[in-house]
């Protein structure tokens, strides 16, 4: 793929800015009905809002986001340049121009990328093609949420695909490195950081095979996880080529030995669930192989059959020939392996050090409120904390969270109900909570040193002193741990 190099990105990018062409540039020009339709990869409203514009924003927008094909003229004044610098990110007959990739704006808070990707399924109506590389999708702005955001020297993007997470990494990293088994995303990739004035490190490879020997503060990955695909309809940005779930069990199990003491390592996984009872049987096996402080969440799960269909839509087969018989095979092949539903998740990794890690396996379906990231670094602190001096916590003051409210449900009639404590921001946990709970919940002011707050919920319920003590550490533990105090 020619893709432009030298100083046309920056001048292409500088002119993509000045024409407003971000995301609330957008947003404002098409409208929030279309906006809306846009953000579901429907191009019908949008469309039908700049019929007729031929402004050098809306003929961009025609262009790099709706797929449409444009007056050449007009694309070349709206870009300054001429199509034939564009190598073949445009082709031109007879004098009409047509995008060969989608070139889309994203923001995050006060950062403002352009991201060259392949047009997805539903904008072709066809099939993706095994080299299909992503643009910035549900999963890719998922973790980069979650993802903790230390200052670091050195930061790994293990699959990085169009480069979406390296550039998150680039604005807190000094040097970050990503790797890709697919030349089309490197190639991809290396233009989009020229777009974004970013600098990586880009490597080919597979997994951590590019970095051997090396160790980094921070790697993140969103890996190709998905698990049963059959060989024949294989595409790079989903697939590994290795049995089941071993592409994520090889991650977590071998990226201890490039992490630097105190490093983290955040990917998306997904896992087999073999036996109903235990959802976590295999990333558990993951984590105790692997030795490190570890918080796996599951955030999902799907039957096999939800499962394929999913994937099979995701990347357009629904509309292909072989649609039943690639079915039929991917069930075949899960089948095979006694697979009875699959995981989706976040797996945090951390190397602490010590001779017993920090493990936790938790299913939490709930609806977060993004960026779930300070909830992801208050649980790491937290076993830190209590590592160090578990009673030590009744000593700090020692506050309720700001987003932290309190319900009480009860039936119509019923004079007792279930008292809940709710979380409305990150990763909003919800829990019952017992009177005492809640009065020491209520006397927990910030200023006093939380003994304080339990001896006065323990003399409200006329539990012994150094029964109330000793019990609080857990309550106080968990309610830390879940962000409901600070």
């Amino acid at each position: 793929m020619r893709l432009p190099g030298g100083d046309l990105p920056a001048r292409l990018a500088d002119r993509l800015h000045a024409l407003d062409y971000t995301v609330e540039g957008v947003q404002q020009l098409v409208g929030p009905v279309a906006a809306g339709a846009l953000d579901r990869e429907e191009v019908v409203p949008p469309l039908r809002a700049l019929k007729g514009d031929d402004s050098p924003l809306a003929v961009t927008t025609r262009a790099f986001m709706l797929g449409e094909q444009v007056d050449a003229c007009l694309l070349e004044t709206a870009l300054g340049v001429s199509v034939g610098e564009l190598l073949d990110l445009v082709v031109e007959a007879d004098g009409a121009a047509r995008a060969q990739v989608e070139l889309a704006p994203y923001g995050v808070d006060d950062h403002h990328w352009y991201v060259a990707s392949d047009w997805s399924s539903r904008r072709t109506g066809r099939p993706a093609p095994a080299d299909h590389v992503l643009g910035v999708g549900g999963a890719s702005t998922m973790l980069a949420q979650c993802a903790v955001r230390p200052e670091v020297d050195r930061a790994l993007d293990i699959g990085t695909g169009c480069g979406v997470q390296a550039f998150h990494l680039a604005g807190h990293s000094r040097q970050v490195t990503a790797t890709d088994l697919s030349s089309r995303c490197l190639d991809l990739a290396a233009l989009n950081a020229a777009l974004n004035g970013v600098s990586l490190d880009l490597r080919k490879g597979s997994l951590l095979e590019p970095v051997a020997g090396e160790q980094f503060d921070l790697v993140v990955s969103n890996p190709p996880f998905v698990i049963g695909s059959p060989a024949s309809q294989r595409h790079d940005y989903r697939d590994s080529g290795l049995d089941g779930d071993a592409v994520c069990a090889a991650l977590v199990q071998g990226v201890g030995a490039h992490l630097t003491d105190g490093g983290w390592c955040q990917l998306l996984a997904n896992w087999e669930i073999t036996e109903g009872d235990d959802w976590a049987e295999h990333p558990r096996s993951w984590v105790v192989a692997g030795g490190l402080d570890a918080w796996v969440i599951q955030r999902e799960v799907q039957d096999p059959a939800a499962y394929v269909e999913t994937w099979m839509r995701d990347a357009g087969e629904q509309t292909s020939d072989t649609y039943r018989a690639t079915y039929d095979a991917w069930m075949t092949a899960l089948e095979s392996r006694g697979v009875l539903g699959i995981g989706f998740g976040l797996i945090t990794l951390r190397r602490g050090g010590r001779d017993a890690p920090f493990q936790r396996f938790q299913h939490a379906p709930q609806g977060w409120v993004q960026p779930v990231a300070p909830d992801v670094e208050r649980w790491f602190a937290v076993q830190e904390a209590f590592a160090a001096d578990p009673a030590g916590i009744l000593l700090q003051p020692i506050r309720v969270g700001p987003d932290v409210v309190v319900e009480q449900l009860r039936e119509v009639g019923e004079a007792q109900g279930v008292t809940l404590v709710r979380r409305s921001t990150g990763m909003a946990w919800t829990g019952p909570i017992d009177p005492f709970g809640l009065d020491l919940l209520t006397a927990l002011d910030g200023v006093r040193p939380a003994v304080e707050a339990v001896l006065v919920a323990a003399e409200v319920h006329d539990v012994a002193p150094e029964e109330a003590l000793a019990a609080s550490v857990p309550v106080l533990r968990h309610l830390a741990e879940e962000g409901f105090v600070l």
